[in-house]
């Protein structure tokens, strides 16, 4: 009788672990399933397991800076370049000649882009609580996938004679250098992302006007979507609020972007303008846009396709990069300026392709957003100054909101046109790009180490130099791929 209860017992435990074990099992097949599929259409039990994760999360980022826009707006003149009596024109940002202008000065970059530094001047206060950022804490954590060292120094400076360099510094002709240290990228899409950013720092470095005014700094950035270290003081595309350690830089887009009908983003610009004078405002479809891969953030991208699903007002679609219908499902940037109506979703964190979108004069429509990026603080979704329509992370409005823009059309207009004078006519431009990275520059040099070309010097009776640390950007571009992705292992 014992023998039995044992037994009894024995096949009810291990009835019970099997059972735990099959439910496991159908859950993560079902999750892996939900998360890797292209399929439009999920069965219901899968829905009801697939995780939130970073797609719907209990707390979005919203900014209010009516201010900044409205200075911008009633931007103050500064005197004019060559102004030489009080006749002559004084200086505001004009956007037809302006926008590609990478040469503007401190001043003009303050008078022309208020509000676009808002993160720098959060990061630097945050730090400016702590201790600096040392060259120890830099070197204290392992570069992770995306990551680069580097450094902005006076090179050429510093191997001058004492009167020389004296003399150099009296008429203002140090000339900044940017060395790259140590990089770790995984593969080409990496290099690619992280050869963009390094291109345009450097673009910010050579084009400004003071080259005194950009200090003397190093710094990791990364290039990765996902911030892998983000209680580490690195510079990064996107954040999320709680992310406080991490600067906020400019993503490789606004260099170029290898990608289908893409290429350089002032080119992307050009066309879409090029494109709305042929198909204005009147012509464009009254139809909401988009396409993208499910995948990168299934539950929030199957959201918006459901709340689309057989809506009159609906072009929405997701692509299949090896599906047989591919070309004709794919919608480059320039044409999707063609729809009064634009939806954005975010993805594995931010999206890139906003940006994109925010070129064309069309309205943009977008969830609560949970990752910011450098300029998203001039967002406004209310008010005269509203430059896009915010809707509720799961798309529940998004019915509501598409009717009432259809409904009045000079509302739709109005959030077009200021997204075009906010974005794609100034804190889009290149010229506010090269501005924020000399504000980058400025603000870390403030809460950072000074750097030093050189390894091992010797001080004393004899000054020996060992080895110079790193190379320079002109360099480093020419090595073949495989030299860029370990460097200086790879070199």
């Amino acid at each position: 009788m014992l023998l039995r209860r044992r037994c009894g017992v024995t096949d009810a435990l291990s009835a019970f672990f099997l059972s735990a074990c099959a439910l496991i099992l159908l859950l993560v097949c079902s999750i892996i399933y939900g998360t890797r599929t292209e399929n439009r259409s999920l069965p219901p039990l899968v829905q009801e397991v697939l995780p939130a994760g970073r797609c719907l999360c209990e707390f979005s980022t919203t900014f209010s800076c009516d201010t900044c826009l409205e200075c911008a707006a009633s931007q103050t003149s500064l005197p004019g370049v060559n102004a030489t009596t009080d006749e002559d024109e004084a200086w505001v940002f004009n956007y037809r000649r302006d926008a590609n202008n990478y040469g503007l000065d401190e001043d003009q970059c303050q008078a022309a882009f208020p509000g676009l530094y808002e993160d720098i001047e959060r990061a630097r206060k945050f730090r400016g609580r702590h201790n600096k950022v040392t060259e120890q804490e830099l070197s204290s954590f392992r570069l992770s996938k995306g990551m680069v060292r580097a450094m902005i120094y006076d090179g050429e400076v510093s191997s001058c004679p004492n009167h020389v360099t004296l003399s150099i510094l009296e008429l203002g002709l140090i000339y900044m250098q940017l060395y790259i240290l140590q990089t770790f990228m995984v593969d080409n899409i990496n290099r690619q992302k992280a050869v963009g950013t390094l291109a345009a720092i450097h673009r910010a470095i050579v084009s400004t006007p003071h080259r005194d005014a950009i200090p003397n700094i190093e710094f990791v950035l990364s290039v990765e979507d996902l911030p892998a270290q983000s209680q580490k003081p690195v510079w990064g595309l996107a954040r999320r609020a709680q992310d406080h350690d991490l600067w906020l830089i400019p993503d490789f887009g606004f260099w170029a972007w290898d990608m289908p009908q893409i290429g350089t983003f002032s080119e992307v610009a050009s066309e879409a303008i090029e494109r709305e004078a042929i198909e204005p405002w009147d012509q464009k479809q009254e139809k909401l846009v988009w396409r993208g891969k499910i995948n990168y953030a299934p539950k929030l991208r199957r959201a918006l396709l459901e709340a689309a699903r057989g809506k009159p007002w609906s072009d929405v679609g997701q692509l299949q990069w090896s599906g047989v219908d591919f070309k004709e499902q794919f919608l480059g940037p320039v044409d999707q300026c063609n729809y009064m109506f634009i939806a954005h979703a975010e993805g594995r964190s931010y999206s890139g392709a906003l940006k994109y979108r925010q070129l064309c004069r069309s309205v943009i429509v977008s969830h609560k957003l949970q990752w910011i990026q450098h300029y998203h603080y001039l967002f406004r979704s209310e008010g005269p100054n509203q430059n896009f329509v915010e809707v509720e992370r799961d798309f529940s409005d998004l019915d509501y909101a598409m009717a009432d823009l259809l409904a009045h059309p000079e509302k739709a207009k109005r959030i077009a046109d200021n997204s075009v004078k906010v974005f794609r006519e100034r804190y889009l431009t290149a010229a506010a790009e090269a501005c924020y990275w000399r504000q980058l520059f400025k603000a870390w040099k403030e809460v950072s180490f000074e750097p030093i070309l050189y390894n091992g010097v010797e001080v004393g009776e004899k000054h020996k130099r060992t080895q110079k640390r790193g190379v320079r950007y002109e360099h480093f571009i020419l090595y073949e791929t495989e030299r860029q992705m370990e460097y200086p292992k790879t070199a």
